[in-house]
Parts: C-alpha cells; structure tokens; sequence
C-alpha cells in the first residue's frame, strides 16, 4: 500500500468514526453533533472525496437536489435584504444540505459503518429516553427543559423515531423481537404520559399507520387500521396529557383571530400568512438567505409577534430563495422516497420513515433550519440510502443493490 493511499484511507476511516459519533450525539446534544458533524467535513476534505461531488451529482438526483439547494442558498447571499454576516450565520444553519452528499460518500462502500452509525442513533434515542425516565421519577436532577435535557418539540419528535425504529425491528425475525416490543411500549409511554410535545404525538401515529401499510397485506390493513384508531381512541380517554394537548390545540385551531392570538398554533397561522405574502412579492428568486425576520417585520400585520422563521420549513425556503428553493426541497423529500423502493426491505421501510418524518414535521416546524432534526435527517436518511449504492475509485454510483 502507497502512501498516498493509507493517507486517504486513514482520513476515510476518520471520517466515517465521526459520523457513527455524530449519529450518536444527534438527540442528545448541539453542541457535540456539531463537533462530530464538522470533524466529519473535515476528514471528508482531507480524504479527496469531495473532489467526487460532481460525479456523483450527475448520477444521484438526492445529492443533486441536496446540493442545488444549498447553491440557492448561497447565491441567495447576493441579493439578501440583511447585513452579509447574518445571511452567512443562516447560510451555516443549512450546512445539513452539504452533509448529505458527504455521509453517501463516505460510507457508500463502508457497510459496518453504516451499521454502526444508525445503531449509535438508536442508543442515543435510548439514552435520551432513560434519562427521561430518571428525571420523571425524581433520579436525575431536573433540567430546563422539564422531563428532557432537551426541547419538549425535540424531544417528542426522537422518541416518535424511537418508536418507529423499534416497532420495526420488532416485526423482523430475531430473538431481540421482544425486546424491541418492550421498547416500543416504553417509548409510547414516555410520549403519551411524561413529554407534552404535539408533535411526536402525531408523528408515532404517522410511522404506525406507515409501518402497517408496509408490513401487512392489503386485507389485514384495514383490521391494523381498526386497531390502531382503537389503541388512539383507548390513550385518549386514558391520558390527561394527550387529552389536554389534543383539546388545546383544537381551542387554539377554533379561536384564532388573526394578529391577536398568542397561542402556539395561532402564531404560526399568522407567520404562515405573512409568509404567503412575502412569496408572492418575489415568487422565483425570494428575499434572500436569512431574509425572513426582516421582511415579515415590514408587512406583518398590527400585533402580529416577530419571528426569525414561520415554524414552516416549506414556507421558510419559499420566502428565502423562492419557488426555486422550496420545489428543490420538494423534490429532495420526493426523490428520497422514491429510491428508496430500490433498497433491501429493512433500509427501504426505516428510509420511508424518515422521509415522512421530516416531511410532516416541516409542515409545524423549520426542520431543516432546526439543528437537531436538519442533522438527524441528512445523517440517517443519507446512512440508509447508501446502502443501495457503490461507488468506484473516480464516484461513479451507477452500481445498485437490494432489489429487494
């Protein structure tokens, strides 16, 4: 072996071990998968295989449509209504995009690390989990964040991932099949009794109704269907928690008044306004990177509260870098799901999940823009999807695998 070759594979390899930390670290802390993540950049720099990027653009529309966007994103740094430094600090906030093209990279040949690295998520999940536990029967301190060390949002979105991940290796042979069972019920636990965030709620329904569809066949659909509105409609009338958020929202859903309402969903329906209304101002290009604070200030309506993002991740990307942005990200989210049905079983349901999950978080949420969930979503979404693809020495990935 040259040199120049055990050099390259060195900084591969390092490169592939700060991803599996970042996988890790990605429920657990900002601070710690941001080191992991740009020590991973790093290594990916050192390595040369970034010099593959153009190659594999032509032969990838994922790292295409994922690379575009941040091109938009960046170009949109020309024309921004803000100073350049605050369109920068936005611009890094979509770092994620430049992630996903560097993680299909570096392990599109490394299937141990692709193993390790979404195994290291799921310990992470756990560990969260634990922690919450510890902290809701008094044996850990707690933290700001109540029953969580992190946001209830974030905390309600990985525990719903948990649950999926769980639920799914519960339905493959194996003799941990129970183990992961109990998993899942823990998770559903910690979701309907102890955390309070709406959002991982809705999303564990989601990934059921998902995880039905893609296990069952068409006549036992509909009995997974009937079961599953039931197991709803028992947590329901069983958890104060889960009544409580279903019954606030529904008050906050039915008593908005536009401009006046302080409520959560009520704020977001007057971002989402204003946000409607910056696009059509300039529909193809938008405002600019790091634009929407500034202009929604501009045209907001009387008492309508200044955000720096409208809690819509579609709608963040349209006012920002216009139709261009937002039909780029829409046809990331689509062409993900779409290559997934070219992976083994395994990678193809748990790939379809996270598509769906940042899809539908977007809708109430920046995702993308959100540290943890951007990370979580170009790290997991790229770890499984490589699982289908080879790349040769110049980042041809024109070889397929898993016709499953």
């Amino acid at each position: 072996m040259t040199a120049q070759h055990s050099y390259r594979d060195v900084t591969i390899s390092a490169g592939v071990y700060c991803i599996i930390a970042t996988c890790f670290f990605i429920p657990l802390s900002t601070s710690l998968l941001g080191i992991g993540s740009v020590l991973a950049l790093l290594f990916w720099f050192l390595s040369g295989k970034f010099l593959q990027l153009p190659n594999l653009m032509r032969e990838n529309a994922v790292i295409l449509y994922s690379t575009t966007l941040f091109i938009l994103f960046t170009i949109g740094l020309g024309y921004t209504v803000v100073p350049l430094d605050e369109g920068i600090r936005i611009l890094a906030k979509y770092r994620e995009l430049i992630f996903i093209p560097m993680v299909f990279m570096l392990l599109a040949n490394h299937g141990k690390g692709r193993r390790l690295a979404e195994n290291s998520f799921v310990a992470g999940c756990i560990i969260l989990m634990l922690i919450s536990y510890g902290i809701y029967f008094s044996i850990l301190p707690e933290f700001k964040y109540g029953n969580s060390i992190i946001h209830h949002i974030s905390h309600s979105f990985f525990m719903a991932l948990l649950g999926f991940w769980a639920l799914q290796r519960s339905m493959d042979a194996g003799r941990y099949r129970y183990l992961w069972a109990m998993l899942f019920v823990a998770t559903l636990i910690n979701l309907i009794f102890i955390n309070h965030g709406r959002a991982g709620m809705v999303l564990v329904v989601l990934l059921s109704l998902l995880t039905i569809i893609q296990r069952c066949t068409p006549k036992v659909i509909l009995i997974g269907f009937l079961l599953l509105a039931g197991l709803i409609t028992g947590i329901f009338y069983t958890s104060e928690n889960v009544q409580t958020r279903a019954i606030d929202a529904y008050d906050e859903i039915t008593h908005y008044h536009p401009g006046r309402s302080r409520t959560s969903l009520g704020m977001r329906f007057d971002w989402w306004t204003n946000s409607i209304d910056l696009i059509k101002q300039a529909p193809i290009t938008g405002h600019g990177t790091g634009s929407y604070e500034t202009v929604q200030k501009e045209i907001k309506k009387k008492r309508t509260k200044s955000t720096d993002n409208p809690h819509n991740e579609y709608l963040f990307i349209g006012v920002q870098v216009g139709l261009m942005g937002l039909f780029t990200f829409l046809a990331l989210l689509g062409w993900q799901f779409a290559l997934s049905f070219k992976l083994p079983h395994r990678e193809r349901h748990l790939v379809q999940g996270v598509v769906i999950a940042m899809a539908a978080g977007c809708i109430a949420n920046s995702f993308l823009f959100d540290s943890q969930q951007g990370h979580f979503y170009a790290f997991l979404s790229s770890v499984l999807l490589a699982s289908g693809w080879e790349l040769d020495s110049q980042g041809q990935a024109g070889v397929e695998r898993g016709q499953a």
